[in-house]
């Protein structure tokens, strides 16, 4: 039995009607005997009957209402679809011939304090101290302080390269100084719309992993006058910022781990002390003593208090739009992360009580749907979802930077299943990057090879999600593992790759220009050998990519999208794209990255006949 349905969270499928969610599915071709959405309020199964509503060509479309009393936090429910000769199942992960796993259940967060800002952002992470100088003055000194009281600093020269022996204590010079006096160059020239800065606050070590005081900016970095100047000017844009925070631990030079080891009682019930003044630290890294989140004084400290270090920047004159909330799976009680989601829901609480569209970004190398459930995180760094499927499939690369073959259908298959764990608004909002400081380079990953590093600032700006680029990514900046991947950007021009940079601001303006690239639906349509084929549609707009790793191919696929018929508009592409009835022929450049689009007429969009 073929079956074409279509199902997903975005106008004209799904609207939330106070206490009801009303849903449509999309049925091509032959049409079932019956139709009904399956939900498990009480972890049972309740039929709930679609009737018709109307069909576009041979595109039937039928509706259903869902109880939203009947769930708590989130609802989550499948299509079934009967015929008289079998069944078939539609969830988030597609049509299945029998009943899918709960977690391939399509989801609808019932809070939705989700920042509606976000998906439409295209950021650019920025780690400050290699970013940009702007006031020479700021930079440490020979001689100034011994990291950790016992180790020189190093003082490099821009443009050195970093030293994997020194890395964590040798200094370049940038500030936030440098990176407001760059904010036209973002903004206007490369054409990012929001900031993820890496710590600011004041800390020993150049990547500021290892805070010694929250309420402070580093004096090398400008203190909290320049960060207030930086947010002010990134708004006076209508840009936004996010801000790390490292609460998991703090520096072993932070006051109250002093105090701790001086013997003060209260200040030594903050972290997690054994026999011989052994203490729990963070990876077994003593510079790094872990925080006992079952202590009141900590939460209220770090989060619930209302003088917390989460509250104070989020609070004028600060105002900053988010925070990303650095190793947050390992928030907890005692020398682990025991009630690690209770701190977070109330972390998530406490920032929405803030800024109810303040963004809420968690660090997870790995999985991370358990987080990703309406309760607790808005959106998580997407390494499980995007960026080691991406370095797979096109680096050869696993997590661990062994070998790995990955073909397209593998590829398409990973990503599918990560996404249809979680909401379809929260796919919107996932984090996605290539790389970032805590990973080579992907064009060191990808060997130099510039044309794979296109075909993946590419996919990044038309994949679900929010894209990231990491500072210096878009003039060819190289970099093996940290410190390595932290080189300081090099802003004499002659040194960019110029083409890149071309290519980079093309497709980020690709990605603000088309409204279905940051918050439409995406099916995939092609996914063999090197190839993959896939769609992003609104109500108002589609957009078909091509993504080819290999050499020049013909690639053959049905194409078959509710809601329009027009021809297809090309945007960026070298191919030929033919239509023959529903057969798609496109000849696909070797690595290459294409892009094509259709606006739908205002009498075929689906949400106008809802």
């Amino acid at each position: 039995m073929s079956l074409l349905a279509f199902h997903d969270a975005i106008p004209g499928y799904l609207e939330d009607r106070d206490d009801q969610l009303w849903v449509r599915l999309a049925v091509y071709g032959l049409q079932p005997d019956a139709l009904y959405v399956r939900i498990e309020p009480d972890n049972e199964e309740y039929l709930v009957p679609m009737v018709a509503d109307g069909h576009q060509g041979t595109w039937h479309f039928y509706t259903a209402l869902i109880d939203k009393s009947q769930h708590i936090e989130q609802t989550e429910y499948l299509f079934k679809l009967v015929w008289s000769q079998g069944s078939s199942w539609l969830g988030a992960a597609g049509v299945e011939p029998h009943m899918p796993r709960n977690i391939h259940m399509y989801r609808y967060s019932h809070d939705r304090r989700l920042p509606t800002w976000s998906g439409a952002q295209v950021f650019y992470q920025v780690f400050p101290e290699r970013f940009a100088q702007g006031d020479a003055r700021l930079k440490p000194q020979p001689g100034e302080y011994r990291y950790l009281d016992r180790t020189d600093i190093v003082i490099k020269q821009w443009g050195d390269e970093p030293d994997p022996r020194t890395g964590g204590f040798e200094f370049f010079g940038g500030d936030l100084i440098g990176v407001y006096n760059k904010l036209d160059y973002l903004q206007q020239r490369l054409g990012v719309t929001a900031l993820y800065l890496n710590p600011v606050f004041e800390s020993q070590s150049s990547h500021k992993y290892d805070t010694v005081d929250y309420f402070n900016v580093d004096p090398h970095f400008g203190g909290n006058r320049a960060l207030q100047q930086l947010i002010e000017g990134i708004h006076l844009r209508g840009m936004r910022v996010v801000l790390d925070a490292v609460i998991n631990h703090t520096s072993a030079l932070h006051p109250w781990f002093q105090a701790a080891l001086a013997g003060d009682a209260r200040q030594r019930a903050k972290y997690v002390f054994g026999v011989d003044n052994e203490y729990a630290s963070w990876k077994n890294h003593h510079s790094l003593p872990t925080l006992d989140f079952a202590n009141a004084d900590v939460q209220a400290d770090m989060i619930t208090g209302p003088d917390s270090v989460i509250r104070h920047w989020l609070q004028a004159p600060y105002n900053i739009d988010g925070w990303r909330m650095d190793v947050i799976h390992m928030i907890g009680e005692g020398p682990g992360a025991k009630n690690n989601a209770h701190y977070v829901r109330t972390l998530r609480a406490v920032i929405k009580a803030e800024n109810s569209e303040a963004l809420l970004l968690g660090e997870h190398f790995f999985e991370a749907s358990s987080w990703l459930q309406g309760d607790q995180e808005d959106c998580a760094m997407n390494y499980f979802g995007f960026g080691h499927p991406v370095r797979a499939f096109l680096a050869g690369l696993d997590i661990a930077h062994h070998p790995i073959e990955l073909s397209a259908t593998q590829f398409a298959r990973w990503l599918r299943e990560a996404r249809a764990r979680i909401s379809f608004d929260h796919q919107l909002l996932q984090f996605n990057q290539l790389d970032s400081h805590d990973t080579p380079r992907f064009l060191t990953m990808v060997q130099n090879d510039r044309a794979l590093l296109q075909v993946a600032i590419g996919f990044l700006m038309t994949y679900i999600g929010t894209p990231c680029l990491y500072y210096g990514t878009e003039i060819g900046l190289v970099g093996a593992q940290d410190p390595d991947c932290r080189r300081c950007f090099p802003w004499d021009e002659r040194q960019w790759d110029n083409e890149l940079l071309d290519f980079c601001q093309r497709w980020i303006g690709y990605r603000k220009a088309f409204t279905a690239l940051s918050a439409g639906a995406l099916i995939d349509l092609y996914a063999e050998q090197d190839a993959m084929v896939f769609a992003r549609i609104s109500d108002h707009e589609q957009c078909l990519i091509v993504l080819n790793r290999g050499a020049a191919c013909e690639l053959q696929f049905e194409l078959n999208l509710p809601g329009s018929d027009a021809p297809w508009q090309r945007v960026d592409a070298d191919g030929d794209l033919q239509m023959i009835g529903l057969d798609c022929q496109v000849g696909a450049p070797d690595k290459s990255l294409q892009l094509w689009s259709r606006q739908i007429s205002a009498n075929d969009s689906v949400a106008a006949r809802t």
